[in-house]
């Protein structure tokens, strides 16, 4: 059944948003990193083509030639996953945190929850053969598997709070480790363990035999040891590190490699006698490690990092794309035209609506908190040390218009310096702009004079009027009602609003001590902030008061954004995302479980809108072009009409992919149905690009009968569209 009308999208913004906790996945697509940001926890390196990283909210991504091109894989999970196993190129294992056990047959194209009986978290997983592995996590909990991971049972080995750990090295001889210095060794495939006496109480996170006489282990504070009689004693080895060591493989006897924190590697080519630093190029945390055979390895880290050798760890490559340098600050000139600000000068900006991101000269190592444009190629961005940057070309240069007091030389006595530092620099009409923050006066030693201060320019920039307010706090966001009217929110509380474009300030009381990180008025006037611990206050009368309202989170809110007259978005800390249906009132959480934290939201327009934060990461509204969200899709062949495919195969037993195609890029809804009505599966959710698209499911759990696929798709243009809707039978037969 088709039907196919025209319908007013005043609705659109609601159900762009409208996804549980995986939002990040099926309704933010990553534009930066590439493929995404998502912390990796874990890889396999099967062969020198099939690789499979597992990592932060339920991420799964495959590579079939060695890393070049990498697939999302649906894991059916939010949860952080922290190892994984492949016995062969199809059959795979990935355990992670809430005792989170899948299991695949197909190479990943389906994952099947398994029921264990733990809901800890759980940490390693390996097999000595196609038929027996052992997983290991908190609690002391070893579970066993003999028929490939179908079922397992609990053992309790003792010794440790926590396994973090578990590696084979033959058939029979295998290694846990844990909290507190915890080592244990089986030499019967791990019917049972027995623990070693080694040298240290540290945690231990990863262990790695070569053959069964020789290995290593390695831990927290650098700690690394070595045996040469298969775990019956350890000696400490010199790490000259402090860093905390997560991984160790070897690639064959003499080669190995251990990763850690802040970009740490170290190499041996003598079994582990020596270690020396290997370059590679981060400094952000790598987390697993996977060799096979002697040359090709793979590594990976944080914010979606993975490296790759073929020289058997003498060099590595970066894989992924995008830089990973923190992102404060994010504006739209048009639909095609945004600029990013962040750490070190950074300023990034894209013609093509993301789809690349070009670095501009900024001139300044400054920290760039906040950029506001104006017209499609005015721009002004601030930052620390008092920079203020200006642009009229659309950045393809800035002229510094930086704040700051001269240091005489040599300065006369009693002479105290003053540091300039600005967070966030809004535009009243296209030659009027504030930009707010402190002025920090060292008074005498150890006393320092902290004021709000605030700049304006009536000239686009090229000049700026000072006033320092009479507050001790510094100034986080600000934001103009009306081309007049404007608020400025920072620490303790403070709210001061301007009606006459910031030549004058008054205070408005907060009713809160928390800090206020960042506010957004609709154009009816209606306002919201947002600040540490949740906080949310709202205002109806463009910030002449303002009430309190709860957010249901005790995360830090660092910014927020309205989609339409009522409806906004607020982002923060541990990647959380909240949506208002009601102009602040009331908020869904849409996003959460990550140690990344957002920075600054900025909304164009229901299609239009980016996230920027720590990593590098860049989030937005609409796919890019070569977006893959399901197993497979196809952007290169647009086609004619929007069409749900008949799923193949068809009978199935338990798995078939469902295809379906679009002519525009669009909201899509799959659901999977009873005879009945009801509602049995959720396969799409979210905005996907033109082009044709399969998902797989997996119907292990059902009784056999006929099921019904529906494809809902909602074809967007501001608010403008049409709706499409189609049906199919699909008959599962066990």
């Amino acid at each position: 059944m088709n039907r196919l009308y025209p319908h007013f999208f005043s609705f659109l913004l609601s159900t762009i948003l409208l996804s549980t906790s995986t939002l990040a996945q099926e309704t933010w697509f990553w534009q930066n990193p590439r493929p995404h940001g998502n912390h990796l926890r874990a890889v396999q390196t099967i062969n020198s083509n099939l690789i499979v990283a597992v990592g932060d909210r339920g991420m799964v991504m495959k590579s079939t030639n060695g890393g070049i091109n990498w697939t999302i894989q649906n894991s059916g999970v939010t949860v952080n996953l922290n190892g994984v196993a492949f016995i062969d190129a199809n059959t795979g294992i990935i355990v992670g945190d809430g005792g989170t056990v899948l299991r695949t047959t197909d190479g990943g194209l389906a994952w099947v929850p398994l029921t264990t009986g733990t809901t800890g978290p759980l940490y390693g997983v390996a097999f000595v053969n196609s038929t027996t592995g052992t997983i290991v996590g908190d609690g002391g909990l070893a579970l066993r598997t003999t028929d490939g991971g179908r079922s397992w049972t609990q053992q309790y080995p003792g010794g440790a709070s926590t396994y973090y750990s578990v590696s084979f090295t033959s058939a029979t001889h295998g290694t846990i480790v844990g909290s507190a210095g915890t080592v244990f060794r089986t030499t019967n495939g791990g019917s049972s363990w027995s623990r070693r006496n080694v040298p240290t109480t540290n945690r231990l996170y990863g262990s790695s035999f070569p053959d069964a006489n020789n290995g290593t282990v390695v831990g927290e504070l650098g700690t690394i040891l070595r045996t040469t009689d298969g775990g019956v004693t350890w000696t400490a080895q010199p790490s000259n590190t402090l860093n905390r060591l997560s991984a160790v493989s070897f690639s064959d006897g003499l080669t190995g490699t251990i990763v850690g924190e802040n970009g740490i590697v170290f190499r041996t080519t003598d079994g582990g006698t020596n270690w020396n630093i290997q370059p590679i190029a981060t400094l952000s945390s790598l987390n697993g490690i996977s060799f096979t055979g002697t040359t090709v390895g793979t590594i990976v880290g944080t914010f979606g990092q993975v490296f790759r050798t073929t020289d058997g760890g003498a060099s590595w490559n970066l894989l992924t794309k995008g830089t990973r340098t923190p992102l404060y600050g994010v504006d739209f000139a048009d639909q095609s035209n945004a600029t990013i600000v962040g750490y070190g000068g950074l300023i990034l900006r894209t013609t093509n609506a993301g789809t690349d991101w070009t670095t501009q000269t900024s001139g300044t190592t400054s920290i760039l908190k906040s950029i506001a444009i104006t017209g499609k190629d005015t721009a002004v961005v601030v930052g620390t040390d008092g920079a203020v940057l200006c642009t009229t070309n659309g950045g393809t240069s800035w002229v510094d218009r930086s704040i700051r007091n001269p240091i005489p030389s040599p300065p006369p006595t009693g002479f105290s310096p003053t540091v300039f530092s600005f967070h966030s620099v809004a535009f009243g009409s296209p030659l009027s702009a504030v930009a707010v923050g402190m002025k920090d006066t060292l008074i005498s030693i150890g006393v320092v004079g902290i004021r709000a201060f605030v700049i304006r320019t009536t000239d686009g920039g090229q000049s700026w009027a000072r006033a320092t307010l009479r507050n001790i706090a510094v100034l986080r966001a600000v934001v103009f009602a009306s081309q007049k009217t404007a608020v400025a929110v920072g620490d303790t509380g403070l709210i001061v609003r301007t009606t006459d474009g910031g030549q004058s300030w008054s205070e408005v009381a907060s009713g809160t001590r928390s800090a206020l990180l960042g506010l957004t008025f609709s154009p009816q006037g209606l306002g919201v902030i947002v600040g540490e611990y949740g906080t949310v206050l709202v205002s109806s009368n463009t910030g002449l008061s303002w009430t309190m309202m709860p957010s249901g989170t005790s995360t830090h809110l660092r910014s927020v954004s309205f989609l339409d007259p009522i409806i906004a978005v607020a982002v923060g800390d541990s990647m959380t995302i909240l949506r208002s249906h009601d102009a602040g009132g009331h908020w869904d959480m849409e996003s959460s479980g990550s140690d990344l934290r957002l920075y600054s939201i900025s909304i164009l327009d229901p299609g239009h809108g980016l996230l920027v934060g720590d990593g590098g990461t860049i989030l937005s509204t609409t796919p890019l072009p070569t977006s893959v969200e399901d197993e497979r899709a196809n952007p290169s062949s647009i086609p004619a009409e929007f069409s749900l495919l008949q799923n193949y195969p068809n009978p199935f037993n338990p798995s078939t992919a469902v295809s379906y195609q679009l002519s525009a890029v669009s909201l899509v809804k799959l659901r999977v149905y009873d005879v009945l009505g009801r509602e049995i599966a959720r396969l799409v959710d979210g905005i996907r690009a033109a082009g044709t698209h399969t998902v797989h499911w997996n119907a292990g759990s059902l009784p056999s009968g006929v099921y019904v696929s529906r494809l809902t798709v909602s074809d967007f243009n501001y608010g403008a569209g049409r709706r499409f809707e189609q049906s199919r039978s699909m008959l599962l037969l066990k």
